[in-house]
């Protein structure tokens, strides 16, 4: 970026750069008024490169608590970013920890199993009715991961293949239950889970769960940071290998199951981006992960629970129009010792930056790059 003041290249170091590196191009040049001029590196950037690559950084949404507005850092006059703390910094450098908790677990629903987790949805809810194809994907969704009937999923794909588990399986699950001819006995909970959720279904627009504050597309949208971006590690076709699904939520849900204790569960509604290598690509030299979000998820199975999602945000490429089409995914980490408790903020749809964003003056009495090379009798080339 070639900021003034801020360079390690110093006269001394361009000189040492003929003994100790192989760059030519980057070796001081004697003129022949014998002037000594640093050449411009061909990895430098333009200003109008600068300008763009600012631009692009003060447009970046990423997720509440992960980092101060750097939009306020960004000088487009002079492409460059100010007054950066080292909270920022390390923005670039790596993941921040996240800092939002989950609130206090409610005495009306005692956690069992995958039911009633420590976790925290908006005060202001809505109600729904599920359609027959959500009800039937969101319950075979939950039983897949209800550790306590694996041993059930177990009989009924050696039964009837893994082929028929989408559409067959919830139905073949609650007539087995309450086979009343049946020897085998089974728990009250398998009973209550088999029989399906309530037909009516809360949703919300935000939900605390695992150190993340989740939202929705159209919540996001509408604010200066993005909460909605989700991925999830899922099971290939029962194979037991793994693939990680990355997409955005469009909605939260809150489902629940009759009986004693009471149970609820949170799904994100998701639209999610295609997992093969067309829709989402590793590269392993740098592990950087890109999703082309023009191509979305072609199978019905919206649908993941909220406590196994994680977080990420997205981000397009600056100064690569052969990038239009993809983004590259960046991983949020959590940090057990990093935690703020956001309770009052989701109730009151308040904005929450993560740190204070005062105002930074330059360093005056630093020495410019430029002065430095005037005090060594020695010209820099001019930026293009």
């Amino acid at each position: 970026m070639v900021v003034k003041g801020k360079k390690k290249d110093n006269s001394k170091a361009s000189m040492d750069i003929k003994e100790y590196c192989r760059r030519k191009e980057l070796y001081l040049q004697e003129l022949q008024n014998g002037k000594i001029v640093k050449p411009k590196a061909s990895f430098s950037f333009t200003l109008d490169e600068k300008r763009e690559i600012i631009e692009w950084v003060k447009n970046l949404r990423m997720p509440e608590g992960y980092a101060s507005n750097l939009g306020k850092r960004a000088d487009m006059n002079e492409g460059k970013l100010i007054g950066m703390k080292s909270h920022n910094c390390h923005v670039f450098m790596r993941n921040r920890p996240n800092r939002n908790d989950e609130g206090d677990s409610d005495p009306l629903f005692p956690p069992i199993s995958i039911f009633n987790q420590n976790c925290q949805g908006s005060k202001k809810r809505g109600k729904r009715g599920f359609t027959d194809m959500e009800m039937q994907s969101a319950v075979t969704h939950i039983l897949l991961n209800f550790p306590e009937i694996q041993s059930y999923v177990n009989l009924f794909v050696n039964t009837w293949g893994n082929e028929a588990i989408y559409t067959e399986f919830s139905k073949w699950l609650r007539n087995f239950v309450y086979d009343e001819y049946s020897s085998v006995q089974h728990l009250q909970l398998m009973k209550e889970v088999a029989l399906g959720p309530e037909s009516q279904v809360l949703t919300m627009n935000k939900y605390c769960v695992n150190g993340f504050k989740f939202q929705t597309e159209e919540v996001s949208r509408n604010e200066k940071t993005n909460n909605s971006g989700v991925y999830i590690q899922g099971d290939v076709d029962g194979t037991g290998q793994t693939i990680e699904y990355y997409g955005v939520i469009q909605e939260i849900i809150e489902v629940r199951y009759s009986g004693w204790p009471k149970k609820k569960i949170v799904l994100f509604r998701c639209e999610c981006f295609g997992p093969s290598h067309r829709g989402t690509k590793m590269g392993h030299q740098h592990n950087i992960i890109e999703v082309k979000h023009t191509r979305k998820y072609r199978s019905y199975d919206p649908f993941i629970i909220a406590q196994n999602a994680k977080q990420v945000y997205y981000a397009s490429y600056p100064l690569r129009r052969d990038k239009a089409d993809w983004w590259v995914v960046i991983k949020k980490e959590v940090s057990d010792d990093d935690i703020l408790n956001v309770e009052e903020e989701i109730s009151e749809n308040e904005e929450n930056e993560s740190f204070d964003d005062e105002e930074w003056d330059d360093n005056e009495n630093e020495t410019t790059e430029e002065e430095e090379w005037e005090n060594d009798g020695i010209e820099t080339s001019e930026e293009e």
